[in-house]
């Protein structure tokens, strides 16, 4: 799943705000149907292996007195160089081999070559998610996977709704509800939750709930101290 975050995001940029959101209607429909010993591997690779692990690639720089295509080459080269640097001194540093294989697992996935599971195994995933996850309910699962589906769209929603009425972010395609939510807010999480929860009204969700739900499963990235090695 992670696999394919970058390249997901870089597709939903291009598409129109009208298209997002059924695209991340279906998303929501699609996690609703995996069964919870699933989902809860699947939030655990994002939650232990979604975040760069480094710096990311060069860009061109147009400011370059060099030819912008060279300058882009050099530093490129530049940037493998300080991966493979800074792999080496982070291998070096892992003091288990646990905590070796977690590291390999990281950087094959970040590098698009193979998942977490091929390297850890399965089973060492499924352990670590229940180890992760200890305490939480089904329903809190529901409740954080609806709200990280519905990122991207309020993300772009509240980038596009500067200096904009309502009126005016509907024009550009966007949904009146989640227009009106995002008014105010900064935080495409906060802007989510208020419109889910509105939106499911009729199930009584509010938006302490979501937000919780998602905050509890999502809002720690890196794993806790020990927890790369508790397999």
């Amino acid at each position: 799943m992670n696999k394919k975050t970058s390249t997901t995001n870089t597709a939903r940029s291009r598409v129109q705000p009208a298209q997002l959101y059924q695209q991340c209607l279906r998303d929501e429909r699609q996690a609703a149907k995996i069964d919870l010993a699933k989902l809860k591997v699947i939030l655990a690779e994002i939650l232990f292996f979604g975040k760069p692990l480094f710096e990311p690639p060069p860009v061109v720089d147009e400011a370059s007195a060099i030819d912008k295509e060279t300058d882009l080459r050099i530093r490129n080269q530049l940037w493998q160089g300080v991966k493979y640097r800074q792999i080496l001194s982070l291998l070096r540093r892992c003091s288990t081999p646990g905590d070796r294989l977690f590291l390999l697992a990281w950087w094959l996935s970040q590098e698009k070559i193979c998942k977490p599971e091929d390297i850890l195994g399965i089973e060492v995933l499924r352990r670590m998610a229940k180890t992760r996850f200890s305490g939480l309910s089904a329903t809190d699962f529901r409740h954080a996977d609806t709200v990280r589906v519905w990122l991207p769209y309020f993300s772009r929603l509240i980038n596009d709704a500067v200096g904009r009425s309502v009126a005016e972010i509907v024009k550009l395609g966007y949904d009146e509800a989640a227009a009106r939510a995002v008014a105010g807010k900064r935080s495409e999480i906060e802007a989510a939750c208020s419109w889910l929860a509105d939106r499911r009204g009729a199930v009584n969700v509010d938006v302490p709930t979501l937000r919780n739900a998602y905050s509890r499963i999502y809002g720690t990235i890196r794993p806790r101290r020990g927890e790369s090695s508790a397999r």
